[in-house]
């Protein structure tokens, strides 16, 4: 999805690209402001698992960010379309991660047994 400022009209806000979005912490431009003067980094995942993760992460980012927007302006069909597109993004990037990594929260487990709890946890690699 190309977010640039042309996709918008002159009255709806200027929008980050998803992943610089969810880097900056801020879908909004007009909204951000650097704490001084610190600068982020972007995200490298370094296996395809971490790509997969960041992938969902950008995305349900993105939707959760265009939903706080649509609480105050309900009645944008640009970004209730942006908020759709990004929901079922986030959707699609979560099933997929699920078929191929397992279950990322923990539900009702009805027995089964979670990989992820077997570890190594973040902290433990090197």
């Amino acid at each position: 999805m190309n977010y640039n400022v042309n996709y918008f009209t002159p009255n709806q806000p200027m929008l980050f690209e998803p992943q610089e979005a969810l880097t900056l912490g801020n879908l909004f431009k007009n909204l951000y402001m650097s704490y001084k003067g610190f600068s982020n980094y972007y995200l490298q995942p370094s296996n395809e698992r971490q790509k997969a993760l960041l992938t969902l992460q950008i995305y349900e980012f993105v939707a959760h960010e265009l939903n706080l927007y649509l609480d105050l302006y309900a009645d944008d069909e640009a970004m209730l379309q942006l908020f759709k597109e990004n929901t079922k993004k986030a959707h699609e990037a979560r099933k997929q991660f699920v078929e191929m990594y397992g279950e990322i929260e923990v539900r009702e487990t009805n027995g089964m047994h979670f990989d992820w709890i077997e570890g190594p946890w973040p902290w433990e690699f090197q």
